[in-house]
């Protein structure tokens, strides 16, 4: 067999591999579920491990409001009394009383524990509209990570069928003496190393499909396409007004305004607890009647007042409260700095991939495609070398790749602007 034969024989059962590769997977993935961005996004929100998580917390602190302004458990009871020494037998008494008892506590005290609770409930109810945020913004994260894996598969295997055309040239060249025999085996060797290629690629897109399903809680390998989505808008955004609405309405910043309103009302209580607390009973006295005793039954009252007269434990009771307070406001005025910065370091990075965008579509790119097919004109007239050819193929390969992942990085950036306000923002925009 000559070299000319070897080679076409080569490229043929490639090409066959390649296009089979190509054609097995979109046959699968026309049987299966399609999800679009926002049923990613729902699903996410919905059914996300830890946002369901934090839902049921918010659910058990809503409960115990109730338990915390209610009044302890009464208490009953039956006592004999004058029981005959020569016996045991509790019916042999000579009285039962019965009693019953109820501790009231102070009712600025119920109070101010019912506020506790509601605070805690609605510092819990915030920390679940945050999971939701995360759960947002790490859907869409996922999203656009699985989008740029299916992206550098596609055009690995359009570099791989210019690869493909490239051996051929490079076959006829040889043929034609106009090149020696190294471009060709180079040519071969470069079109079988982006074989090897394009399977870490779909190893890529494999785990990065396997993210969407974790993040949208189901079983990682769920089999499932999507469609291609870029709906952010341009990065004209008001930095004032998205602070102002951060700073008022961001679920971890309103989480921590709920601790700061828990620990104040600590406070109230720590100092409410210098004041006295009540126990009421009342009994009845059941005698029995003999000849040699008839007083009668009769019933009994009794009020009792616990004083809080220790000092010292009541005021410490207060400092540790007031230091909880002051802990609690550091820790809101630092979430409310974080906030500041992350919306700045979001707004940032959606420019500046907003700026790549537009310079890879209007520059870059056009000059990549026109720098290899020079090259390949080149070529095939024999004027430039073959490792020219290549090279201007990888970049063109690279500069498309860079464009799409630029792109990626836009809507995750604006993703991370959403998380720092705290709720979704844009439904839908102008594709770069």
């Amino acid at each position: 067999m000559n070299v000319g034969k070897w080679f076409r024989c080569k490229v043929l059962s490639l090409t066959v591999m390649l296009v089979l590769g190509i054609i097995i997977p979109v046959m699968a993935e026309q049987a299966q579920e399609t999800l679009s961005l926002k049923e990613i996004v729902d699903t996410a929100v919905k059914n996300n491990p830890a946002v369901i998580e934090s839902q049921k917390r918010w659910a058990e602190k809503e409960a115990r409001i109730p338990l915390a302004k209610a009044w302890a458990n009464p208490q009953f009871g039956i006592m004999k009394d004058d029981i005959p020494k020569s016996t045991l037998n509790p019916f042999d008494a000579m009285m039962t009383e019965y009693t019953f008892t109820q501790d009231i506590m102070n009712p600025s005290k119920l109070k101010a524990m019912g506020k506790m609770a509601g605070s805690d409930a609605a510092m819990t109810k915030a920390n679940y509209q945050d999971k939701q945020m995360e759960a947002y913004a790490a859907a869409k994260t996922a999203y656009y990570d699985l989008l740029y894996a299916d992206k550098a598969l596609e055009i690995g295997k359009e570099n791989q069928q210019l690869m493909g055309q490239l051996v051929q040239i490079a076959q006829v060249n040889y043929s034609t003496g106009m090149v020696p025999l190294q471009d060709t085996l180079r040519a071969q060797t470069e079109f079988s190393k982006m074989t090897t290629d394009l399977l870490s690629m779909a190893s890529m897109a494999a785990v990065a499909k396997a993210k969407v399903n974790t993040v949208i809680g189901r079983k990682a390998d769920t089999p499932f396409t999507v469609k291609e989505e870029f709906s952010a808008p341009p990065p004209d955004f008001d930095l004032t007004s998205l602070q102002t609405e951060a700073q008022a309405g961001k679920p971890a910043v309103v989480g921590m305004e709920r601790q700061v309103e828990m620990a104040k009302n600590g406070v109230e209580l720590a100092k409410k607890q210098q004041l006295p607390d009540y126990q009421f009973s009342i009994g009845y006295k059941d005698r029995k009647q003999t000849m040699m005793d008839t007083t009668p039954d009769t019933w009994k009252m009794e009020v009792m007042v616990m004083l809080p007269i220790w000092q010292g434990k009541n005021k410490a009771e207060i400092k540790s409260a007031a230091a909880s307070l002051e802990a609690a406001q550091a820790s809101l005025a630092t979430m409310q700095s974080m906030t500041e910065l992350d919306l700045q370091m979001a707004l940032t990075e959606a420019q500046s991939a907003w700026r790549q965008i537009d310079l890879y579509k209007n520059t870059v790119i056009p000059q990549a495609e026109q720098t290899y097919q020079a090259g390949v004109v080149s070529y095939t007239n024999g004027k430039v070398d073959f490792m020219a050819v290549l090279d201007s193929l990888n970049a063109l390969r690279n500069v498309r790749l860079d464009y799409y992942k630029a792109r990626v990085n836009y809507e995750k950036a604006v993703a991370d602007l959403e998380k720092a306000v705290g709720k979704p923002l844009f439904t839908s925009g102008t594709q770069p």
